[in-house]
């Protein structure tokens, strides 16, 4: 019996499944073509799996069935478009795939009544007649739709954050200096304007006051409680302001010296839409542009939180993008791609909008389409069966070339290209997949495109930040786009033409076999090559390193233009033969069980410099000072500053949760301060948690700052 309508869907996202998205390998069968059974379970099973998914589950999908960050809702419009008649095996099936790092140990019964206790809380009422605990039996069950209370959203986080104008008559806000071009491109050191601070996004600052030397005696300044919640927020600071953008899609201006909250805003999201954690906003002239869960860009004045304009992004009928990172300013247009939260026909995309007005000026399609340039590399597959190119990390802009550079993440349907065209003159390459995409700031005209990998099948982005860098290159100085995939293998373009120029493989991986020494092209070992049947999931590819977290990720890399040094934040991950579980890539008892890595590596020579090892996996980005201090945050809650040189811990302090976040310095009235964001964590985090067996509280956000003392 076979469905009129099947998708395969063979990709694993990231650690943490995607119940309600994914079916690894499996076809979405619907009601209509089939006479299975209607689901039923007893009250008794969804009490007792309400028990099991507090203590197993909350922590990623949340104590409501809400979803955090990357995990989307189980419960509403979510839930029932993505499950209402479909057959429950199916659903069961990512329940038993679940939690990360411990797949299938919870036992039958256990997945069987947070079955049942999920389709109670989505409106589905008990019965006499228990669910079967049996996949086959499962099978022939259906997930009536009619039932769903496709309205049944409960968000954890009320809206308390409202405010109506400033709070605060403080001198601060009425100060506040218009933010031009030249400010971006040249940042005054006291600032901290975009997202990596710098438009070539290195996370530098060039403050010295907190030194190697004193750094010892740094301290709390203040703090501000944050609303609970997954948040992976960089602080923009502008004339002593700080712009806090948190879960929830809470927007509040405080003090940045003494923490005085100074207006709050929170956009009030469209119906059946949740809060997600975005990495922050951006600032330009007297407004800030705030990317919302509902997929609205909107401009509030800086001074009040007043909105001054709102832009709906035009994502046509299919609900299925998330903003995830933070808009880059250019010319006067606030930029920013789309993330794909399922996969969406036709792929995702990079915009444009006018900061004057909000009006959209430019859109390019992270896929290619066909009949135009590459949209010959999808198998001749139709666009409706197109799916990917998500932009996680914001992107970098280079002034001179008038370029911004972005890098879009593989496709959510693998299995299609895996057979090999037959038409010479055609590929299954996917364009513009893993690939740094050069755009014309004015036009959004593609200027050049360079694929990092060709045809992902294993989820290993190049998705992740585009350095602008002047580079000694066999003896002459270039400007390069430098970028790392989660292979932890670094690779440098020419800023102008997208001209390869070489690869670092930092050795944390075993896919690629051998990289083209003039092309940057890669050839894979047999084993990280599925075979055409094959159904990607955590034990379909043992010893593959690294796993689905990515050697490196989120935690984003800074670079000190001075020494030529990058920093990056590494995780040591692989997938183990038998089980599942991470271990590292070369077990050695003497660095069992440490999880973080930190290389300092330099890109003039392409030499490490030094690694350092630490028990909690980092999961903030990397923040560098012109006098030698790298401070980084792990997922077990320290804050440290570290020695450029060296890598020893100068300074750390433990805080409550968490830090998944872009530490960021400024300064205010000739006092130099640090903040960072702390909360419950991403998918990305939560994943790091578990492989490590790192404990967390559960709730809990907060704003910390810390400064010398007077």
């Amino acid at each position: 019996m076979e469905s009129i309508y099947s998708r395969d869907l063979t990709r694993t996202i990231i650690g943490c499944t995607f119940i309600a998205i994914f079916s690894a390998g499996q076809s979405f069968l619907y009601a209509a073509e089939f006479d299975e059974a209607v689901a039923t379970f007893t009250a008794n099973q969804a009490t007792q799996g309400e028990v099991a998914y507090v203590e197993h589950c909350a922590s990623c999908h949340g104590a409501n069935l809400e979803g955090f960050g990357l995990v989307p809702s189980l419960g509403g419009t979510y839930f029932a478009e993505r499950w209402g008649n479909q057959a429950v095996n199916l659903l069961a099936a990512d329940v038993r795939r679940m939690p990360p790092g411990a797949e299938n140990t919870l036992g039958t019964a256990v997945y069987t009544e947070v079955l049942a206790y999920l389709l109670r809380h989505n409106g589905i009422s008990p019965s006499e007649t228990a669910l079967p605990g049996e996949v086959t039996a499962l099978n022939a069950l259906v997930i009536p739709a009619d039932q769903l209370n496709s309205q049944n959203i409960t968000v954890a986080n009320p809206l308390i954050y409202l405010t109506d104008g400033p709070v605060s008559r403080s001198p601060r806000l009425q100060n506040l200096s218009p933010v031009t071009n030249e400010m971006l491109t040249d940042p005054p050191a006291e600032d901290w304007l975009n997202w990596r601070r710098t438009l070539d996004a290195i996370g530098h600052s060039p403050l010295d006051q907190i030194t190697k030397e004193n750094v010892i005696d740094l301290q709390l300044a203040w703090s501000w409680s944050l609303p609970t919640g997954a948040n992976m927020m960089t602080p923009i600071v502008h004339d002593g302001v700080l712009f806090a953008y948190s879960f929830g899609d809470v927007v509040q201006a405080l003090d940045a010296a003494t923490g005085e909250l100074l207006w709050g805003f929170q956009r009030e999201l469209e119906p059946g839409r949740v809060p997600d954690s975005k990495k922050g906003v951006a600032i330009y002239d007297n407004k800030l542009v705030v990317p919302t869960s509902d997929m609205h860009l909107i401009a509030l004045d800086v001074k009040t939180g007043q909105p001054v304009w709102d832009h709906r992004v035009d994502i046509g009928e299919e609900d299925g993008h998330w903003f995830k990172s933070a808009p880059i300013i250019a010319n006067g247009k606030a930029i920013i791609g789309l993330t794909g939260r399922q996969a969406v026909e036709g792929g995702d995309f990079i915009l444009a909008v006018d900061m004057e007005n909000g009006e959209e000026v430019w859109r390019f399609w992270t896929i290619a389409r066909p009949g135009e340039p590459g949209g010959d590399t999808w198998n001749d597959l139709p666009l409706d069966q197109r799916t990917g190119g998500s932009v996680w990390i914001p992107g970098s802009f280079d002034p001179e070339l008038n370029l911004v550079y972005f890098g879009p993440a593989p496709t959510y349907d693998t299995e299609v290209l895996r057979i090999s065209p037959g038409d010479q003159d055609k590929n299954n390459d996917a364009l513009y997949t893993n690939s740094t995409v050069a755009l014309d700031v004015d036009t959004g005209e593609l200027a050049w495109h360079y694929q990092h990998a060709r045809n992902d099948q294993l989820d290993h982005d190049w998705a992740y930040e585009r350095q602008i860098l002047e580079l000694p290159i066999d003896g002459v100085m270039r400007k390069a786009v430098v970028t790392g995939g989660k292979l932890a293998i670094f690779e440098a373009m020419d800023a102008a033409t997208g001209e390869y120029l070489w690869s670092i493989d930092l050795d944390m991986q075993n896919v690629v076999a051998e990289i083209n020494s003039a092309t940057g092209d890669k050839t894979l070992f047999p084993n990280a090559i599925p075979a055409l049947d094959d159904v990607l999931s955590e034990f379909s590819l043992p010893g593959i390193c690294p796993d689905w977290l990515g050697a490196r990720n989120m935690q984003t890399s800074s670079y000190n233009p001075a020494t030529y040094t990058l920093y990056i934040p590494i995780s040591d991950t692989c997938l183990d033969d038998d089980t599942g579980q991470r271990w590292q890539k070369y077990p050695d008892p003497s660095t069992a069980d440490t999880y973080g890595v930190i290389k300092a590596v330099n890109l003039a020579s392409r030499e490490v410099v030094w690694t350092k090892r630490q028990d909690g996996p980092q999961a903030a980005a990397n923040l560098l000072t012109d006098t030698g201090l790298l401070f980084i945050g792990s997922v077990d809650r320290w804050f440290k500053a570290l020695d450029q040189d060296s890598g020893e811990v100068l300074w750390e302090r433990r805080l409550d949760n968490a830090l998944n976040s872009y530490p960021v310095t400024y300064q205010v009235e000739g006092k130099q301060y640090v903040a960072v964001a702390t909360n419950t964590g991403g998918i990305h985090t939560r994943t790091m948690r578990n492989a490590a067996d790192i404990n967390l509280p559960p709730t809990g956000a907060t704003l910390w700052v810390f400064a010398l003392p007077d």
